[in-house]
């Protein structure tokens, strides 16, 4: 019997003696899991911190394959370098007091001459704490002169694409864009810029006033230049080149030297002495072979023939020949055109694009994208009046001479 209570009591308890130790295992595991979090926590603020206080290295600044620079007094080489110096202190995290430490001993040649006469002058103590805009200024004084920065200016405004392609010619552009902010310093600056720098062929099918931004005129003129190529490819040429291809050709020369060739051939051969001339031989003769008489010899005869050089006919010179005088009289004759009368005519625009003498475009007039046809056998130029309107123009009445 005492058995069996013990037994009821001990089922009975079983239950809450189980709740109790899985409360006191929940506990023990939550303790220890949380003692894991905080370790681990401290263990990555350790490393952050480590990663913000560790500095880069001399090794890791150059596994950055920074560009080199050998001292080239050239605006758009040496902004070309600072640019790229300063993006390689970005990617390796350079200290700000390391940057002019780090950047000079990429110096060679003649930058480097600089940088050591330069550095002598400021002294150990100031170049230790140099800072890079600091260190800027005299390289940018010196490397870039105000001199060598007009004539990109000067080069800017006269820059014409020739031989160049449009990618090749852009470049270029871009380069001295960057110096030529008073030139061309907003947007639509930039863009009559560039059209006025393309050739004809590309301006022709071009209109800039519908451009917003420079890289869609860019976008333009790179569409032109493939239809150029392709137009190349099927044999296409332009009417232009057509119509000079069939203009006539320049005279031969010597065509006078065949006429005298062939005056001469009309003047038999002498038998005896094997000479061409007319009259009587006097080969073997004694006395002067031109008039017969003796006592002086030929180059000092009193009577000296006249013999024309042009028809070959004794009695006269070739500047007296008569068949020469009426030879020039019927040239000038045909050389004295009519005066030409000014007149007016109408011409298209497909017209203007095909005839050689006619050039046309868009070009700016006072600011204004203007459509304008040049005729170089015009004798009055006209204006539309919703132009002249404009009030850019100033309209006076003209003096007569």
């Amino acid at each position: 019997m005492i058995s069996e209570e013990i037994g009821r009591a001990m089922q009975a308890s079983i239950p809450h003696l189980a709740q109790e130790v899985e409360g006191h295992v929940l506990e023990v595991v939550e303790s220890m899991m949380e003692s894991k979090i905080d370790e681990l926590k401290g263990m990555i603020n350790a490393m952050q911190e480590r990663k913000g206080t560790r500095k880069c290295t001399y090794k890791e600044f150059m596994a950055c394959n920074p560009l080199p620079f050998k001292g080239e007094i050239d605006p758009i080489i040496c902004q070309r370098w600072i640019a790229s110096t300063e993006a390689v202190f970005i990617r390796s995290h350079c200290e700000k007091e390391d940057q002019v430490m780090f950047a000079t001993g990429l110096l060679q040649l003649r930058a480097k001459d600089w940088w050591d006469v330069y550095s002598k002058e400021l002294g150990e103590e100031k170049v230790q704490v140099l800072t890079w805009q600091e260190f800027k200024e005299p390289f940018l004084k010196h490397h870039c002169p105000q001199s060598a920065i007009d004539k990109i200016q000067e080069d800017f405004l006269h820059l014409r694409q020739k031989d160049e392609t449009i990618d090749e010619i852009t470049n270029v552009f871009l380069d001295k864009l960057k110096f030529c902010n008073d030139i061309a310093g907003t947007e639509r600056m930039k863009i009559n810029r560039y059209y006025g720098m393309l050739k004809a062929e590309y301006r022709e099918f071009i209109i800039p006033a519908k451009c917003e931004t420079l890289n869609e005129l860019i976008e333009l003129a790179r569409d032109r230049e493939i239809e150029i190529r392709r137009q190349a490819e099927r044999g296409e040429k332009r009417v232009s080149e057509n119509v000079s291809s069939s203009s006539p050709s320049k005279k031969p020369k010597f065509q006078d030297q065949g006429k005298k060739d062939k005056a001469k051939g009309s003047i038999p051969k002498c038998k005896t002495c094997g000479k061409l001339h007319t009259g009587e031989c006097l080969k073997g003769k004694k006395g002067c072979y031109n008039c017969g008489q003796e006592g002086h010899p030929y180059y000092r005869c009193p009577n000296p023939s006249r013999t024309c050089y042009n028809c070959f006919q004794p009695g006269h010179i070739k500047a007296e020949c008569p068949k020469l005088q009426q030879k020039t009289d019927k040239e000038a004759r045909k050389e004295e055109a009519p005066r030409a009368k000014g007149r007016m005519f109408q011409i298209t625009t497909e017209e203007a694009k095909d005839h050689p003498n006619v050039v046309s475009g868009i070009f700016s007039l006072n600011s204004m994208p203007t459509y304008v046809l040049f005729d170089t056998g015009a004798s009055r130029s006209f204006v539309s009046s919703e132009l002249v309107s404009h009030p850019s123009f100033k309209i006076e009445r003209l003096r007569r001479l």
